[in-house]
């Protein structure tokens, strides 16, 4: 089994700055680029300076939680085809998500969901 590689940038919306260097290992460790903001109002204005090719996106957060934020990026049609991965340590769903991750997650079923939505998946 051959995986594609490809470096993606992905932006890590997530208010628990302990997992955002986690995820930073991880992502970093699979060879992709990323960024990160607190919350996803901050999130919404690193959009405006850099569209990332997917985003990982917390559920609760404070300013601006994650069903308010796929709710803007699927609203606006620069970023609406930016798949989004929903973090979660609640039963919280969203449609406008492309996936959920639920808390505390796994390395390999994250860099999964990362990588089958980015299309990186083995061929």
């Amino acid at each position: 089994m051959q995986w594609r590689l490809e470096i993606a940038k992905i932006l890590v919306v997530e208010d628990d700055p302990s997992l955002r260097v986690v995820l930073r290992l991880v992502l970093e460790q699979a060879g992709h680029e990323m960024t990160e903001a607190p919350h996803g109002r901050a999130a919404l204005d690193q959009l405006d300076r850099d569209v990332p090719d997917l985003m990982l996106v917390d559920s609760r957060m404070p300013i601006l939680d994650g069903a308010g934020l796929i709710e803007r990026v699927r609203a606006n049609p620069a970023y609406e085809s930016i798949p989004i991965v929903l973090l979660t340590g609640f039963s919280d769903a969203h449609p406008g998500a492309d996936a959920l991750v639920k808390k505390p997650f796994e390395k390999a079923d994250l860099l999964k969901v990362v990588a089958n939505l980015l299309d990186l998946a083995p061929k």
